[in-house]
This record gives C-alpha cells, sequence and structure tokens, in this order.
C-alpha cells in the first residue's frame, strides 16, 4: 500500500504532517549532528515532503517528474546529483504525493538554452539545484519561472538569487527558506503549513 503525502490537512502515520515533518527531520539530524551539511537521505525526504505543500501537485498529470540539476563536467556536481537521485528514488518507493508518483530524472546544465528544452522535455514539475550551479542561480532562475517549474536549492545563497525554497541548517536545526516571491513567480500554490515551518527570505535583487 502507497504512502500518501497528500492535503497537508490529512493524518500521517497518526500525526499532524508538521508534527512528523519535525519529528523526522529530528531523527535524522540527531544521527548526523557534527555533519557541515544535511545528510543526503534527510536532504531526499525533506525534498519529497515539501514537494506534498504545493497544491498544484494535485492538478498535475501522473508521474511528477522532480528533475535533479547537476553541472555538466564537474565532478563533485554530478555525484551530488547522482547520490540525492538515488536516495528520492528510495525514500519515494511506495509513497505518492496527492496521488501521484514521483519520478526522479537527472540534468546535466550546460546552457540555459539547453537546460530550458530539457527540463521540457522530462515535463518535470520541480527541481532541485546541485551544488556547482551557484553563479548560474538567476539565468536557471528565469527558466523555472518561464515554465512554471518549482525550485529548490541546499543554499541560502541560491535563494537569495531567485530560486524559490533552500533546504538547509543552522547548527543542529534543519533551516526550510522559501522565496515567496520567487515561488509565486514560479506558479507555486504553498499551503500554509510549510510557510508556518519556514523562514521567509525576501531578497533586495529580484530576478527578471
Amino acid at each position: 500500500m502507497a504512502t500518501h503525502f497528500g492535503s497537508p490537512r490529512a493524518l500521517v502515520h497518526g500525526l499532524r504532517p508538521r508534527r512528523a515533518f519535525a519529528l523526522m527531520v529530528g531523527v535524522c539530524l540527531a544521527s548526523s549532528a557534527f555533519a557541515e551539511e544535511l545528510p543526503t537521505t534527510l536532504r531526499a525526504s525533506m525534498l519529497v515532503r515539501v514537494l506534498a505543500y504545493d497544491r498544484r501537485m494535485g492538478q498535475q498529470p501522473p508521474p511528477l517528474t522532480l528533475a535533479v540539476i547537476h553541472r555538466e563536467g564537474d565532478v563533485s556536481s554530478e555525484d551530488q546529483g547522482r547520490e540525492l537521485s538515488g536516495a528520492l528514488e528510495t525514500v519515494s518507493r511506495g509513497r505518492v504525493i496527492a496521488g501521484r508518483p514521483l519520478r526522479v530524472v537527472r540534468i546535466g546544465f550546460t546552457d540555459t538554452l539547453q537546460f530550458q528544452e530539457k527540463l521540457s522535455q522530462e515535463r518535470a514539475v520541480a527541481l532541485y539545484v546541485c551544488d556547482g550551479l551557484e553563479g548560474d542561480s538567476e539565468r536557471i532562475a528565469q527558466v523555472t519561472r518561464r515554465l512554471s517549474v518549482l525550485s529548490i536549492a541546499g543554499s541560502e545563497a541560491q535563494v537569495n538569487h531567485g530560486l524559490a525554497i533552500g533546504l538547509s541548517r543552522k547548527g543542529n536545526s534543519p533551516v526550510i527558506l522559501v522565496h515567496l516571491s520567487a515561488a509565486r513567480a514560479e506558479g507555486a500554490d504553498l499551503d500554509a503549513g510549510l510557510l508556518s515551518l519556514s523562514r521567509l527570505v525576501e531578497p533586495e535583487k529580484e530576478v527578471h
């Protein structure tokens, strides 16, 4: 039987999603308190949970495609993309978001045109931007807004350069960052439950 990440108002294993989300994050961080970044499995779990808070997911045809974007030719970026993709496939196995299974694809970024064409071909509804693409955050944001794709990254710097959601940590605590105007520009319809778990970020410079 599939585990459902449907409406944020539904119960998850007998707990309200906000409490279940917090407990899941706390347990994962407790086992990796000294890691500098979020552990890959935790990052993947948070990604899947965050998608469930975008009400658009229930309006998309199945499956929901999540693209993991790495810099083509950058070994570290490619390794991170490969590792995260595997973790996403593991944590999403047997689970659905708004009644839809999750499909994970990897896309190597070389230039904006190639990236946009591939993202469109894959019919992605959301993407995660790996390390190594910090300098291209604004160009990536322009594409995600054009195609109405929810963008998620692993640092506040990337969010400050136009991406919508950041999954990071401060000390031993996970931090969900939401650039609300960027998310809206991508067409996201975020549930208030996610905003209550997040820190809102509004950079002075906006992407056009």
